[in-house]
């Protein structure tokens, strides 16, 4: 009976360590659309115009490394790089925008925040 329960015991923790594993890595977790639902600004703006750009803002992250957005925060193609923690996030417009760079504070299956030079940007997962 004691080493069915410690067999038992080791398959319990052989599935856990496999189920923990098996988690989406941060470049699957980019690769969808995503809705901006807040901005966070060094510079003091008028809530107005945070409501402005965050009105249909959305993200759209693929997975052949390139990325779309549009809405209030502004038009923009190019493509992405999302280094191997998933903590950094670099994007060379080809639509004529600056090229940019970001720390990745969260991502995960429904939550993406990125900051980049005191701004905030954070993000749900479109469904």
């Amino acid at each position: 009976m004691k080493n069915i329960n410690k067999l038992l015991s080791v398959g319990l923790l052989f599935m856990m360590v496999l189920i923990v594993s098996c988690g989406k890595k941060p470049k699957e977790q980019i690769v969808q659309t995503w809705q901006v639902n807040g901005i966070k600004t060094e510079t003091k703006l008028p809530e107005a115009v945070k409501n402005s750009m965050i009105a249909n803002s959305k993200m759209t992250f693929t997975k052949d490394g390139q990325y779309t957005t549009t809405g209030g925060i502004g038009a923009d193609a190019g493509t992405y790089v999302l280094d191997e923690d998933g903590k950094n996030l670099s994007t060379t417009s080809t639509a004529g925008k600056a090229s940019s760079a970001y720390t990745i504070d969260k991502l995960d299956n429904d939550n993406l925040v990125l900051t980049n030079q005191g701004n905030t940007v954070t993000c749900i997962a479109v469904k």
